[in-house]
């Protein structure tokens, strides 16, 4: 069966196509409760921001100006301020004035920030396990093949309507 034959027939088994959107938008939502509720352990204590400001800063730069983290982050300067101050008073990020130009501030990520950060990835790494217990190993295979092939399309569609919104 060809390519285009298949996503002709997808395209019109509309059942088919309900029932993956369905469980997509189902995993989507677990998954994000269940990080959440990892977030809010005892263990970790952390907002969805303060999480995504750290890993960015361990990501892209160990050091940022909080305008450059509040762009990156989505946030505005004054929600990033907030952040950036319940962060510090975890020990978690550096605060440090610019030397050339005192007006800016750099925020680091410290040490046991990128500790933590190790901390979360490891105990989300523990609950996917548990989640896929049930599959085997060639099962979890096709699963990385099938998932790596679903998002690469829905990239695509992304791309295509912001492409189109900026034409």
């Amino acid at each position: 069966m060809t390519q285009m034959h298949r996503e002709g027939t997808l395209r019109s088994d509309r059942t088919a196509l309900e029932e993956i959107e369905r469980s997509i938008m189902q995993i989507s939502w677990l998954a994000q409760r269940q990080f959440m509720q990892l977030l809010d352990d005892d263990r970790f204590r952390l907002t969805l921001p303060q999480f995504y400001t750290l890993l960015h800063l361990e990501q892209t730069c160990a050091s940022c100006k909080m305008s450059d983290l509040a762009e990156a982050t989505h946030q505005s300067a004054a929600s990033l301020t907030g952040v950036v101050d319940r962060l510090q008073d975890k020990h978690l990020i550096v605060r440090i004035r610019d030397e050339r130009d005192r007006r800016q501030v750099i925020v680091e990520l410290a040490a046991q920030g990128r500790e933590l950060l190790r901390e979360i990835k490891q105990a989300r790494r523990d609950q996917m396990q548990m989640a896929l217990t049930h599959l085997d190993e060639r099962e979890v295979d096709a699963l990385m093949v099938l998932l790596d092939r679903v998002l690469i399309g829905m990239a695509r569609v992304l791309e295509r309507a912001e492409s189109s919104r900026l034409a």
